[in-house]
């Protein structure tokens, strides 16, 4: 099903209290408080693939707290806010122009009494907005009411009670459909139940249906619905944000997942059109950062082949593939800290779009393991069955599982855990090839043509020694003959792929690293530059001696706004094959990779 996920945010700018809105032409409006004061400001962005592209600072708007805001496809932004010390909300105009990509904002307009404002707008020009009433006798009453763009100003019409609660944020679609949510109780920091309703604009007001959702608990929620009723809330619940996705299905909600955590942070704000998805929120820390990220709507399970117009007729080698580094290590004992590189099981990782799997094995004396170091990870046999669940959906997709770093393995044990592997998923293994042709050569219509499409590639000497159908010879681009033993020539490997790590703490010498690697990258081997090299891996990971999660953080915040700055294509003409990272969701990679492949969006 089609689904986000934000991952982890990059910080843009100080303050508190961000709101966002997005339009179709990926225009980016930014409305937020001062870090401890009454001065509220705006700043635009534009989104540049997995990242936004902010303008170097922010600007003034008005005195005031507790801003939201919200962008259309006519480059309307509606504003707004409760007063700096009172109870009085105000509503501003804006018009945002694309050819000095600048907002003119018109006047402030006294827009009655109450606080903690949402706004929403569509390509009609409606707006819906609601709010907590400042009635003293009743603090915990929500109204909403419509309004509409009339030149210089929204033209509310009479707020109408809808509920009671706090916290109130609201989403319209252009459709008229209306999604509102918010807390049950009123206080800013103490869970509760969070509610949504569903609705419909109808002439003057909104008209709500069915029953209402509970959706979570926590506080200050905040959604957006699309144009295909695709519905997202984001929430905070003790210094942690989690996202929920879902369909508008008559008048209640099919979920597809029960909430699911993806960063650390308060006070969400979210805005989605044209397929993009964007949040922003602020630190859960005195420090008073704000940080965004975006998301795809779209299903990452089938990316390929809902892509298959677009990418049928690329060879794997001029593909770009979402890749995790210790693939199985996402669990690992009483010491997993020690070696854990993801959250995800393999068939989740799958799921979530990666097509190019880190399998590290070695043999306990009575069956054969996953392991990174001292640390072992699950049996293979959990490994292969959760491929086989994911194989056996038969979606046109190909995915690389790479095999190495064998442990205590000889080639009569290698034999068997062919046979283990093969049983188990040989009726998806790529068994032979198009002749005259690389396995990089291939088309990826020529992998997907019957289905699912595993490619096996094991590293070392194993897959000549003990040949078998289904298992190809993998070689590293630094293979000379003694990196792990004799006779690792790169010249018979199946698949050659550049794969050279930065073997470093601190994220800045890794992307200083891994940048200078494919900027002086030129197609061959790096020890044996003879011999050319089928497809370029990235190593975007650290190497902490423990602690993977905590370490990984800041590689995988920037991975989105490096993959704008990086030139792709290189001098040399090459790119970029797969992007190489631990806890692969949180860094965003198959996004990531859908903008890098030029096909963020399924082509029909």
């Amino acid at each position: 099903m089609r689904s986000v996920f934000f991952g982890l945010g990059l910080e843009y700018d100080k303050g508190s209290d961000p709101s966002v809105g997005l339009n179709s032409a990926g225009t980016v409006l930014d409305v937020h408080k001062n870090e401890a004061g009454v001065t509220l400001y705006y700043r635009l962005g534009k989104l540049n693939k997995a990242s936004v592209d902010w303008e170097a600072s922010s600007h003034y708007l008005d005195g005031g707290t507790q801003p939201d805001c919200a962008l259309n496809d006519n480059d309307y932004a509606v504003e707004v806010h409760r007063n700096e010390a009172g109870f009085t909300l105000y509503t501003r105009l804006g018009q945002y122009d694309r050819l000095t990509h600048s907002m003119t904002w018109y006047e402030s307009k006294d827009s009655g009494g109450g606080y903690e404002p949402g706004v929403a707008l569509n390509n009609s020009n409606v707006a819906v907005e609601v709010h907590r009433t400042n009635n003293v006798l009743h603090t915990n009453r929500l109204y909403i009411r419509v309004g509409n763009i009339e030149g210089e100003i929204v033209d509310w019409e009479d707020d109408e009670q809808y509920d009671t609660g706090g916290f109130p944020r609201v989403a319209l679609n252009n459709h008229g459909r209306v999604v509102e949510v918010h807390q049950a109780g009123s206080l800013e920091n103490e869970p509760t139940a969070l509610w949504l309703k569903l609705g419909r604009v109808d002439g003057d007001k909104v008209e709500f249906e069915g029953d209402p959702i509970n959706f979570a608990t926590g506080n200050k929620p905040c959604v957006t619905v699309t144009d295909t009723d695709d519905v997202i809330v984001l929430w905070t619940n003790g210094g942690a944000l989690s996202q929920r996705v879902g369909r508008i299905v008559g008048t209640t909600i099919e979920w597809t997942d029960d909430g699911v955590p993806f960063d650390d942070g308060i006070a969400p704000s979210i805005a989605s059109a044209a397929g993009m998805t964007l949040q922003v929120h602020q630190s859960e820390t005195i420090l008073y950062g704000l940080h965004y990220s975006s998301s795809i709507l779209t299903d990452r399970a089938i990316w390929m082949q809902e892509r298959l117009n677009a990418l049928g007729n690329r060879q794997l080698g001029a593909l770009v593939l979402p890749a995790s580094h210790d693939s199985s290590m996402y669990r690992g004992g009483p010491i997993e800290s020690l070696a854990r590189t993801q959250n995800l099981s393999i068939f989740d990782q799958l799921e979530y779009g990666i097509r190019y799997f880190d399998l590290r094995v070695r043999w306990t004396g009575s069956k054969f393991v996953m392991f990174h170091g001292p640390v072992d990870g699950p049996d293979l046999a959990d490994i292969l069955d959760g491929i086989k669940r994911y194989a056996n959906f038969g979606h046109q997709e190909v995915a690389i599982l790479k095999f190495s770093h064998f442990k205590d393995i000889d080639n009569a044990r290698y034999a068997e855990f062919t046979t283990q592997v093969d049983n188990a998923i040989g009726d998806w293994l790529v068994k032979t090839k198009v002749a005259g042709k690389r396995l990089a050569q291939m088309t990826l219509n020529e992998y997907v043509s019957q289905g699912t499409a595993l490619l096996a590639v094991v590293d070392e000497n194993y897959a000549i020694d003990v040949p078998k159908a289904g298992f190809w010879v993998y070689r590293d681009a630094e293979w000379e003959g003694d990196a792990h033993g004799s006779g690792y020539d790169p010249i018979v490997g199946d698949l050659r792929v550049f794969d050279v790590y930065s073997d470093a703490l601190l994220v800045d010498n890794m992307v200083e690293d891994q940048r200078a690697k494919f900027a002086a990258y030129n197609g061959t081997c790096a020890k044996n530059p003879d011999v050319p090299c089928d497809m370029y891996l990235m190593s975007w990971t650290l190497t902490p001696p423990t602690d993977v999660w905590d370490v990984s953080k800041a590689a995988n915040r920037i991975l989105g706004e490096q993959m704008t700055e990086i030139p792709v294509p290189n001098d040399s003409g090459e790119i970029i094959n797969m992007i190489y990272v631990d806890y692969v969701e949180f860094a965003r990679v198959t996004d990531v990779v859908l903008f890098q492949n030029g096909v963020p969006f399924p082509v029909g």
